[in-house]
């Protein structure tokens, strides 16, 4: 069974954005992920390894589901339970693999964000005095720090992110504050880089977690984000199947 584009086309009107930039934002990167599984499915639908499996788009995860996947994995004995109810809801939502005769088999194929910080170059031109620098990577930090822990057992951490606006200038420094962060979350592997598999680690030591992080000052085209997106799915599938 595939999972239907047009239910994930009704999410794209249903998700309610803070402003018109990223509004169009989510619009492009929802389309982007709805294209990414028509490819997936077609990639995959006459493949042997991927009969009783279906692809299924989520526009939230809540930390109940989280958890699950966690204790699943008998890893882990603690855990904070209270907040079971809340969710964490990524910019481009969630693409996740199930089995039809297994309902507790769900692996998480895609997860995809955009942010667009920076509005000081608007306001320059406006004559205006600079804001400090937003909280956009505070929010991407979060659902990051959710998603590492829900995959902490998994070889591979399948989340984008698509960063643009002039907080995003690539002729940064070396003590420029937001891009600091944002090396930060990505453990200090390089941006602008596909990562999906773990990395340098082994059996004997934790691996570490690289993911793909996109940052520039221009915006993202919806083709640009799909040819990332389907790479970034395609691995994952054959992580999880071959």
């Amino acid at each position: 069974m595939m999972a239907k584009s047009e239910d994930l086309r009704k999410n794209i009107n249903q998700h309610k954005p803070k402003n018109e930039k990223s509004k169009l934002d989510d619009k492009l990167i929802y389309q982007a992920m709805y294209d990414t599984i028509d490819y997936l499915n077609q990639r995959f639908e006459k493949a042997d390894n991927f009969k009783g499996y279906t692809l299924k788009f989520q526009d939230n995860l809540s930390y109940e589901e989280m958890i699950s996947v966690i204790k699943r994995s008998n890893l882990r004995t603690e855990y904070e339970a209270f907040f079971r109810n809340c969710t964490i809801k990524p910019d481009g939502g969630v693409i996740v693999l199930t089995r039809s005769n297994d309902p507790d088999f769900f692996k998480i194929v895609l997860v995809s964000e955009v942010k667009r910080q920076g509005t000081n170059d608007v306001r320059q031109e406006e004559g205006k005095k600079k804001q400090s620098q937003g909280n956009a990577i505070e929010r991407l930090g979060k659902n990051l720090t959710g998603i590492k822990a829900m995959l902490n057992h998994e070889k591979i951490t399948p989340f984008v992110c698509f960063g643009w606006g002039c907080d995003f200038n690539q002729k940064y420094t070396d003590d420029d504050f937001v891009m600091a962060k944002i090396s930060m979350l990505n453990e200090f592997y390089p941006l602008n880089k596909i990562y999906v598999h773990k990395k340098d680690g082994s059996s004997d030591q934790n691996y570490f977690s690289p993911t793909s992080m996109f940052f520039r000052e221009e915006a993202w085209t919806k083709e640009e984000m799909f040819e990332i997106l389907k790479e970034v799915g395609e691995t994952s599938i054959r992580y999880y199947l071959f």
